[in-house]
This record gives C-alpha cells, sequence and structure tokens, in this order.
C-alpha cells in the first residue's frame, strides 16, 4: 500500500506539471486529444455545458473551457465521432495511480467508450414509441408550444393550481423546473405528476447537478409510476445556491441520456446490469445552446445528445435571431432535423428584475440592441409579449423548427397564451388525426 501510495504521489506530481492531472485513477487522456476533462469544474467527460459562451467556461469565466479545447483539437484532427461516449469515473479509483489501475485492469470502465446504442436512422418519422401525448403531437406535425412552471418553495401545490389555470388547453406540455439557482423546493417529479393529474401533459426535468446515477433511475421510476412520460436531461448550473451547494455530476447530460435510453431500449439498468419487469419508456428530452463558439460546437454536442437517445430539444433561450437562423441552417444541412424535434426557447420578459438578471444566466449573450430596447421601453410587459411573439413569428418560418419553449421572466404566468393565442392554427382534424395515428 505505501508503494502504491508512493507512485501514485509520484504520478500526480509528473502529469500534474504536463497535463493539469486531477488524480482520478482512471486516465482517459488517450480519448480526449491529451486534454484532461476533470479540469472542467464539473468533471464533465463527454462535451461542454450550456454555459460556455465565447469559448469560456462558465464557473471561471477568464479560462478557456476544457471540452471546447479538446473538440477544437478533434475537429482539426478530424476524429470527432458522436457516437464516443466516456463512462462516468470510478469515485473508488480516485487519487491512486491510473497506470497501475491500468496493468491491473481496475480501469477497465474507462478504457473503452461505452458501446453505442443501435438507434433507427430517421426517428422524427418512427410509429410512436412512448405513451407521451407530446410526442404523439410532434409526430402528427403540430407545432408545438411548451412552458414551465417553477416548483413550489413550501409543501404546497397552490401556486401551481394557479399558475396552471392559465395555461391548461393552451400548451402541449409544461415543464416542471425545481432547484433553481440552488434553492431548496418540491423534486420536479412531484409537481410533474401534480400538473399530469390536472389534466395537462407535463415534462420532469433532471439535473446532473444535483443527481447520482442511482437517485436518476429512482426518477424514472416515479414518473412512471405517476404517469409522467416526458423527461428532460440537463446538466445544471454550477456552484449555485448562497451559500454554494456541493455538486454531484455523477454523470454529464449525454450519459444521462445514455442511462435512460438503454434502460427504455433494453429493460436493463446499464450501470448496474439489473433487469426491470416494468420498463420506464420516457420520452426523452434535452438542451442545446445554440450560441455556444466555435459554430461546430453546439452541432457536436447536438450529434452527441442523438446518439445518447434524446427525442427532442428544448433551446437556450433566443436572444439573437439571426445566430439562431444560422444555427439551423446548419442543423438542416446535415439532415439532423430528420433525427430529432427542436423547440426554439422564447424569452417572455415582464419583470426589470428578471430582465437585469439575463446577462448572469449561463450561456446568455444579451446583445445590445435587444438590451437598449428593454431599458428605453415604457412599459416592459407589453414589450416583452411583443418580442416574444416577434420571436415566435421568426421560429416558426424556420426548417426544422418543430415548436417553441416559453421561458417567463417575471412572474405572471397569464400572459404566456396572450403570446401564443393569436398565433396558434387550430385545425379540425387534429383530434382525429391523433386518435387514428399508429403505435409502432
Amino acid at each position: 500500500m505505501v508503494l502504491e501510495r508512493s507512485i501514485a504521489k509520484f504520478e500526480a506530481f509528473l502529469k500534474g506539471m504536463v497535463f493539469d492531472c486531477k488524480s482520478c485513477g482512471q486516465c482517459v487522456l488517450a480519448k480526449t486529444e491529451l486534454i484532461c476533462p476533470m479540469t472542467c469544474p464539473k468533471g464533465l467527460r463527454n462535451g461542454p455545458c450550456g454555459g460556455t459562451t465565447d469559448e469560456k467556461c462558465e464557473v471561471y469565466p477568464d479560462k478557456s473551457c476544457t471540452w471546447v479545447r479538446i473538440l477544437k483539437k478533434r475537429n482539426l484532427s478530424n476524429k470527432y465521432n458522436s457516437n464516443n461516449c466516456i463512462a462516468s469515473p470510478d469515485p473508488s479509483l480516485f487519487h491512486s495511480s491510473s497506470l497501475l489501475n491500468r496493468l491491473s485492469n481496475k480501469d477497465v470502465a474507462a478504457k473503452e467508450f461505452l458501446p453505442p446504442l443501435e438507434l433507427p436512422k430517421d426517428k422524427k418519422f418512427l410509429g410512436l414509441q412512448t405513451e407521451s401525448l407530446l410526442e404523439l403531437r410532434l409526430k402528427t406535425g403540430k407545432f408545438i408550444h411548451t412552458c414551465e412552471i417553477r416548483a413550489p418553495r413550501e409543501a404546497t401545490y397552490k401556486t401551481v393550481h394557479r399558475d396552471i389555470k392559465y395555461l391548461k388547453d393552451e400548451f402541449d406540455a409544461v415543464n416542471a423546473t425545481a432547484y433553481l439557482n440552488g434553492t431548496p423546493s418540491l423534486p420536479s417529479t412531484k409537481v410533474a405528476a401534480e400538473i399530469r393529474r390536472l389534466g395537462v401533459e407535463s415534462i420532469s426535468q433532471s439535473t446532473c447537478r444535483d443527481l447520482t446515477k442511482t437517485s436518476f433511475i429512482a426518477e424514472l421510476l416515479e414518473n412512471m409510476m405517476n404517469g409522467v412520460n416526458n423527461q428532460l436531461c440537463l446538466t445544471g448550473d454550477a456552484y449555485a445556491g448562497n451559500p454554494k451547494i456541493k455538486q454531484v455530476f455523477d454523470m454529464d447530460s449525454s450519459l444521462m441520456l445514455y442511462e435512460a435510453r438503454y434502460l427504455r431500449e433494453n429493460g436493463v439498468i446499464n450501470f448496474t446490469k439489473q433487469k426491470l419487469k416494468k420498463i420506464p419508456k420516457p420520452f426523452l428530452g434535452a438542451a442545446i445552446n445554440p450560441f455556444s463558439k466555435p459554430d461546430f460546437v453546439p452541432l457536436q454536442r447536438l450529434k452527441q445528445k442523438i446518439a445518447t437517445g434524446a427525442d427532442f430539444i428544448q433551446t437556450q433561450l433566443i436572444l439573437d435571431i439571426e445566430t439562431f437562423k444560422s444555427f439551423m441552417e446548419k442543423v438542416c444541412i446535415e439532415k439532423l432535423d430528420r433525427e430529432i424535434f427542436i423547440l426554439a426557447g422564447i424569452p417572455v420578459i415582464i419583470s426589470k428584475t428578471a430582465f437585469n438578471m439575463l446577462p448572469k444566466i449561463p450561456g446568455v449573450v444579451l446583445p445590445q440592441h435587444i438590451k437598449e430596447r428593454f431599458e428605453q421601453c415604457s412599459d416592459i410587459k407589453a414589450e416583452g409579449i411583443k418580442f416574444a411573439k416577434e420571436l415566435l413569428l421568426s421560429c416558426k418560418k424556420i426548417k426544422g423548427v418543430s415548436g417553441v419553449h416559453l421561458m417567463l421572466f417575471g412572474s405572471d404566468h397569464s400572459v404566456l397564451p396572450e403570446v401564443i393565442r393569436k398565433e396558434e392554427i387550430k385545425s379540425s382534424v387534429k383530434q382525429n388525426k391523433e386518435k387514428t395515428y399508429v403505435t409502432s
């Protein structure tokens, strides 16, 4: 043991000088262009988070994003493969010798990429794969409107009942957000179940910041029991809350998707190999920041999330419509619009206080002309609704966009139907289409 510890310390010293080694004991430098992924403050092992802007790290804005550096080197060497996904590190090997672990095969789980999921091409045109009403509506060609409700920070559903009455019969699905800024609240699974009980299609959200693999699988099981058929897999903001909370990051969002899709396809929990009799089959969502730089980074991240099982995407909020159009052009050139449904993130800004928070949101860049527009307006609520409608109309014209996701910056949910109501095209055959759609 003394010899092993001495070797580990010597190895950490040498690799620390050359690679800024974090002594995970299961080195994957050969797979990450000799750049240690553990130098990412979130410990992400498969790509950048959505908080990356201008190639900089969300947590340390004065430093370059670790995964942007890796992807830039891969892009130059033409080694990128969206199917390649590195497993979560084994915490039992931290601060041990990678060399000794490799010789003894203790790090075997990190030696090879995870087996790629054998998913069909043109997934948008398959029959129904889940019991999700959101999937049904997307696959019948309806332009989708989703929004979100914040989980209460008290043990009551009073605010959920208040807000849902404005959204029912107006939106195709409603996200249940939870633990915003690291603040305790009711879990997303509980709120999503209550939204579902009130007769509205709900989307449960899970964040890698807050969950282990075990607790994530538990959320999938709970959602299945409660009839919640949609699951959004997110990385989560770093170091949120005051005082700061401890981050989990047992997975990154790609690995979260992989675990959920592997279970859905095989009836087996990937990381434990436990077979289940009743299998959670959620319609799986993820997030993409189209404004990450360089331009190929969000596109490659989208490919990876498709490969790891995502069915739909909700984008970071859009403040720069031209950059979003450029992103979607690339998506369509790569024919990724045939693989996944993309819902454009639309901000609905109705509060000066909330507007001032925009530049502080990880991954958000506030263009100067938008900043001036809202600073100079006399009625921010009216201006926010007008701006959201303009974005919605623009997004409806962009090829590859299957719907919009409204994000409210304020507290009055009654304004959300006003944004979409005049834009909604009500089809008299919608009900018939949904009833006759064949499940494969």
